[in-house]
């Protein structure tokens, strides 16, 4: 029995439209609904409609108001009374499906509002800023509350060069190893989190239904060096991590650096190829790149029967698979799937480490 439905209930739902629920006409017309949550790309809802042989115009579902573009829509997942809120979107586009023998069907998708600040392309500069001032600047003109985690580090300059906000703000996100996440109206500029504690554990004998790991040494290194250039001082600048600056080790014994090293000896990655001016810089990123690339150590796709509590940039763990490949795992993406077949979640994780 799954942890995540103790009393054995029935999945169920809750669709609500511009802060209205579903009617119910509309509701029993829903086939299916998909979240799919994820660190990297906006997180994306849908909605399954078919058409009702008694309804007198069957294109009726295809133009309903309720649809039109840039609605709101709340999506609520889990089992009986006992539900979660797992988006909270707008509406960007409509999929009909037209066929000469059979009633039409519509899929409804939207994305949360991250999807704003992929509209339009913008070039400009940003002067002794920190990337999370950055990001609240460029949350606050998109109309959204900003929730950052101080960055630390100023930069003297920072060209967006004819970047959507987004494809900006993920790319110095990922050089700082930071995440950018949106819950309703607030975006989040935050740390990759897969030092916090796990939220929940997965089995075979509970909940688990699949899970496909892959544990690679390649792209492993033991030391990272940042090298730039201070043009004032006329000084090199060397930033340097090596193993053991991993953030944590996620309950394993090795982390992918260690492993690595010990088998094949050490290797270390050179990186000169960014602008980097100040030391406070260049330790940042060699940090933030050594520990990108040992969080790609073990990489693994699963199914578990649908959770609600299962989110991307949460830490799970998964047990009772070897002891080479049970621990703790960050959660970078999932998909949440009902139909009339029942509810499953589909997930993808990574770790660091291994026993």
């Amino acid at each position: 029995m799954p942890v995540a439905n103790p009393h054995n209930e029935p999945p169920n739902f809750e669709v609500r439209i511009n802060g209205s629920s579903l009617p119910a006409d509309l509701e029993t017309r829903l086939m299916s609904i998909s979240v799919e949550d994820d660190t990297d790309l906006p997180s994306m809802f849908t909605l399954g409609l078919t058409s009702s042989e008694q309804q007198p115009n069957a294109n009726q579902l295809i133009d309903q108001a309720l649809f039109a573009i840039g609605n709101t829509v709340e999506v609520k997942l889990g089992y009986g009374a006992r539900l979660t809120r797992l988006i909270v979107g707008e509406i960007t586009g409509l999929e009909p499906e037209f066929h000469f023998n059979g009633l039409p069907n519509l899929t409804v998708r939207g994305y949360d509002r991250r999807h704003r600040l992929q509209r339009g392309r913008k070039t400009r500069t940003f002067i002794q800023q920190k990337d999370s001032d950055i990001a609240a600047q460029i949350v606050s003109e998109a109309g959204l509350t900003a929730q950052t985690s101080d960055s630390q580090v100023t930069h003297e300059y920072i060209l967006q060069a004819n970047q959507t906000d987004l494809e900006f703000l993920q790319t110095r996100a990922r050089q700082i190893r930071y995440e950018v996440i949106v819950n309703d109206r607030t975006l989040m500029f935050r740390p990759v989190a897969n030092a916090e504690s796990q939220i929940f554990t997965l089995t075979l004998d509970d909940g688990l239904l699949e899970f496909y790991p892959r544990l690679s040494s390649m792209g492993q290194v033991n030391e990272v060096v940042m090298r730039g250039w201070n043009p004032k001082d006329k000084k090199e600048i060397v930033g340097q991590a090596r193993r053991g600056d991993e953030v944590s080790t996620m309950g394993g014994q090795k982390s992918g650096a260690a492993i690595a090293e010990s088998a094949f000896s050490s290797a270390v990655a050179r990186v000169g190829d960014r602008p980097v001016v100040t030391q406070a810089e260049a330790d940042q990123l060699a940090k933030a790149s050594f520990n990108r690339a040992v969080l790609s150590l073990i990489k693994g796709d699963g199914v578990c029967r649908g959770r609600p509590d299962l989110r991307a940039g949460k830490v799970i763990k998964i047990d009772g698979i070897g002891q080479r490949f049970s621990g703790q795992y960050y959660v970078t993406s999932v998909s949440h799937r009902f139909s009339a077949t029942g509810y499953y979640s589909h997930f993808s994780v990574q770790r660091n480490a291994s026993r």
